[in-house]
């Protein structure tokens, strides 16, 4: 055991003499100097005195598209409201069957399918409240039985 401890300690005060220097003065190697020169040609550069313009020419319907794309035209005011949630699923064609199934019995209540990955939603109605997206809620139970009454942004319903 104590010539281990020996052989370790000598170990170390031979190593320890051949460490670098701990001044931490570095060096870099090989030294450069600086390649940029006083007549390169970025600071040669002379503005121009005048802006220049540019003419975009396109077609109006392409702002239209574009609005409608990012949901900015909206003929309809978009208020926070309530939705009723019939069903969600990572099938399109399951939604779909369930939304026809839905449209066909309340055929003047709008419908909505959103997609948040990785799922499409059924949505229906425009509620200003929680207490109308109760009722249809209830009257729609005995069709649909795993609906949710869900906060959302909706379109100002008509004042009929």
């Amino acid at each position: 055991m104590k010539k281990i401890i020996l052989s370790f300690l000598v170990i170390t005060l031979l190593t320890s003499g051949f460490s670098q220097d701990s001044s931490n003065n570095w060096k870099l190697f090989p030294g450069k100097t600086d390649t940029v020169l006083p007549t390169d040609t970025v600071y040669g550069l002379t503005l121009a005195h005048k802006p220049g313009t540019i003419k975009v020419e396109k077609d109006h319907r392409i702002d239209k598209v574009s609005e409608l794309m990012r949901g900015g035209a909206s003929n309809h005011p978009i208020i926070n409201g309530y939705r009723v949630q019939i069903i969600s699923s990572s099938t399109k064609s399951i939604v779909d069957s369930e939304r026809g199934r839905f449209m066909s019995s309340n055929s003047r209540t709008r419908t909505y399918i959103d997609y948040k990955a990785p799922n499409f939603r059924l949505r229906v109605g425009n509620f200003r409240n929680k207490l109308e997206a109760q009722k249809l809620q209830h009257e729609i139970m005995k069709d649909f039985t795993n609906t949710l009454v869900i906060s959302d942004s909706i379109d100002l319903p008509r004042l009929d």
